[in-house]
């Protein structure tokens, strides 16, 4: 499947979203074809649209009201609809234009590209597109942005192309469908990026109405530029969309929406698909079969991200330096008319010079839903600023030269800089780049191929899906982990844990700095049940890691081993774990912890190695619903453990594979300690917990995970008739 063909795919399930939003405005919706007088738009908009709009258009033309008393015609204009943009392209529309390119994978070389979006330049050095365009930064490898590549004359112009630079800045944030990504300063063919100008983004609402007209520049199934400027009616403004009939196709996913005046009023997105309830129906009004592809469906109208909520959701980042800051400005900041004089007649022959050009300081970041607030900043081995974010969201600022620190003029100052560093020197050290992380190794174990868990047919449905309908595996520094979207928590996962003293370094766990728990951004975030919904109103609860930290904290370097440990503090690996529970596993060293022991010391025997999947057992019938103040939550009882190792006995010289299941409950210490009872200081006797020796097929039934069949003959219990209780350590069966 190509890009173009990922995009149209995703761009399907983007059309039912919006569909439904379609479907619930139809008592706002304007449902006349086209408005022909003032009276029509003044009914279709609010009083407050209208005055927003009307200030709006103030703010614009400073320049008429001091030629006169313009406001009454004025009005008559910007309410009445615009017949020119239906014309072929105007100067002004050319001029627009300049800064909208096509998205294209590169090839071998400039000559070999396959066109698959539309971006348009925001700033001097960023453009916007799509996050389904570009959903992380490493989505944008190989690519680049073709500006010029449009219809002159009889002839088609190849333009310039630019390569992307996510390493310098790429933010993404599913929930608004936007993604905003560094560009080259220079062309393959050395030209500048600045020739093409950029479109400042304008964050005050009142720039358009319902009834008015939009154009729509794009390049469509990823070919050469065109201007949608007909049959182009805004007939609805929701909180965070716009829907308007202008027709786009598949390779208009980031295409700029303008209003008359050609500023940017939202980000084109998707189509709304014509549905009957949950049915997607084609142009015949039949059922929409995905083989038909998605020119087939019949799309009722478009729908665009108000360019407001985006730039509101920009300003709502915290940035804590002067440099980020004015990156952040140089996106949100006022604009300056684009169609000054100044501009339509600039110097040295520049089609179209930047306006207000500020700091070119750049930044790289990914952000999903929730806002932010900074909680430290440290750098990291690149000298880029890193700055950890409570909530959803890191954003890494890479800079020209490496931050330094002026010298302090007293003691104080001095002991005061130093009383920072330590702070920062203890806050979690995390790898920036998520396309680093390498998961789980299936040939971890010396001799042995261990295939990743899977998932039974009858529970696919509620896992999060990756756009090919797969499992969406996420992939962290030593594991990986598969997550329930119905449950909010992971499923299984695989983790590859090496206990070698050459790899574990002394640190001690204070040592890697003060644990902080964040969200993935890979995935939204309202897959991923955090503290205030759960865990901080849950009095008895502890976040409980799946894969153990202890055990995941390891490598060949100190970088690689705090990377590792820091991993362990996503969302997506943590489960509500009754304190009791939780901390006589790893605080009192119960059977539990023994038995891990008794594990790692069998491990010694091949290179100390051992590979372990784990989960919660996510059943209904096994849970407890409760809501703790931030919703309602099933907290799972039960908790599974495979433990693979090779093992060598009898002087044997190749290890035998074995595979050790577990079951673990957590219903005795809630029954007896409750779900909310404030903490107390009685020490937790190990005697409250039920674990139990079971088979794997066994386990299998009960969580809905499948275990390879070379995993399933190495089971040391594959041949028992039930669960062997654990009373005692050497209760566990070999």
């Amino acid at each position: 499947m190509n890009r173009l063909q990922a995009i149209q795919e995703k761009r399907v399930e983007i059309g039912k979203k919006a569909a439904e939003r379609w479907r619930a405005r139809e008592g706002e919706r304007l449902e006349v074809s086209r408005p022909t007088d003032t009276s029509t738009i003044r009914n279709a908009n609010n009083r407050r649209a209208i005055e927003d709009f009307i200030e709006r258009a103030g703010v614009r033309n400073v320049r008429e009201r001091a030629l006169g008393n313009i406001r009454s015609s004025f009005i008559e204009r910007i309410l009445g609809t615009n017949d020119l943009v239906e014309e072929p392209v105007s100067p002004e529309e050319r001029l627009a234009g300049q800064a909208v390119g096509r998205i294209v994978e590169i090839g071998n070389g400039p000559n070999d590209l396959f066109g698959f979006g539309t971006g348009f330049l925001i700033t001097p050095c960023l453009m916007i597109t799509n996050h389904h365009v570009f959903e992380t930064a490493r989505n944008t490898l190989g690519c680049g942005i073709q500006f010029g590549y449009e219809k002159v004359g009889t002839g088609l112009s190849a333009g310039e192309l630019f390569e992307l630079d996510a390493d310098t800045f790429f933010f993404a944030d599913e929930g608004l469908d936007y993604a905003v990504v560094a560009v080259r300063p220079k062309s393959l063919t050395n030209t500048n990026l600045a020739k093409w100008g950029h479109h400042k983004l304008v964050g005050q609402t009142g720039k358009i109405l319902k009834g008015h007209t939009v154009t729509i520049i794009q390049h469509p199934s990823g070919g050469p530029k065109k201007y949608a400027n007909t049959n182009n009616m805004v007939v609805d403004i929701l909180d965070e969309h716009l829907h308007y009939l202008t027709d786009t196709e598949p390779g208009s996913s980031g295409s700029p929406a303008f209003n008359i005046e050609f500023e940017v009023v939202g980000l084109h997105h998707c189509g709304v698909a014509d549905m009957d309830g949950d049915v997607i129906l084609n142009r015949q009004h039949q059922p929409w079969r995905r083989e038909q592809g998605d020119a087939e469906i019949n799309w009722i109208a478009n729908e665009g991200v108000r360019i407001s909520k985006i730039l509101a959701h920009l300003n709502a980042v915290a940035f804590a330096s002067d440099e980020q800051r004015a990156l952040r400005d140089s996106i949100t900041g006022i604009r300056t008319d684009i169609l000054d004089a100044e501009l339509l007649n600039p110097a040295d022959g520049e089609p179209f010079a930047p306006v207000d050009v500020r700091p070119s300081s750049y930044g790289a970041g990914v952000s999903t839903r929730k806002l932010p607030s900074i909680e430290a900043q440290e750098t990291d081995v690149a000298g880029r600023a890193v700055i950890n974010v409570a909530g959803d969201a890191q954003i890494y600022f890479g800079t020209v030269n490496q931050y330094s620190r002026a010298a302090p003029a007293d003691d104080r100052r001095a002991g005061a800089a130093e009383t920072r560093a330590h702070l920062l020197e203890r806050q979690l050290k995390r790898d920036p780049h998520y396309a680093h992380r390498r998961g789980y190794d299936e040939n971890f174990l010396p001799g042995f191929s261990l295939p990743l868990p899977e998932i039974d047919g009858d529970r696919l449905n509620e896992i999060y899906l990756d756009r090919h309908g797969n499992p969406h595996i996420l992939d962290y520094h030593h594991f990986s982990l598969v997550m329930n979207k119905e449950w909010m928590l992971l499923m299984w996962s695989a983790a590859n844990s090496d206990y070698s003293p050459q790899v574990r370094f002394n640190y001690s766990r204070d040592d890697f700095g003060s644990d902080k728990w964040i969200e993935d951004p890979r995935i939204p975030g309202s897959l991923q049940i955090d503290d205030p919904e759960l865990y901080a109103p849950a009095k008895k609860f502890d976040r409980g890691h799946v894969v153990r930290r202890d055990d995941n904290a390891w490598g060949a370097t100190v970088e690689e081993m705090e990377y590792a440990n820091s991993d362990t503090f996503h969302w997506t690996n943590c489960t509500p774990q009754h304190e009791h529970f939780n901390r006589a596993i790893f605080q009192y060293k119960g059977i539990w912890g023994k038995l891990e022991q008794h594990i790692a010391k069998q491990a010694r025997a091949v290179g100390n190695r051992v590979t372990i999947f784990s989960g919660p057992v996510l059943d209904i019938d096994r849970a407890i619903p409760h809501d703790f103040g931030g919703g309602t939550f099933n907290v799972p009882l039960d908790f599974w453990k495979v433990v693979l190792v090779g093992e060598r006995r009898d002087n044997r010289r190749t290890p035998k594979l074995k595979a050790y299941g577990f079951l673990l409950e957590q219903e005795t210490t809630i029954n007896r300690n409750g779900l909310e009872a404030m903490r107390d200081q009685e020490r937790f006797e190990i005697g409250e917990f039920v674990e139990q020796q079971r088979s794997l097929a066994e386990l299998t039934r009960i969580t809905g995970v499948k275990f390879d069949d070379v995993i399933l003959r190495a089971d040391v219990m594959a041949n028992d008739a039930g669960p062997r209780v654990l009373e005692r350590l050497d209760g566990i069966k070999n």
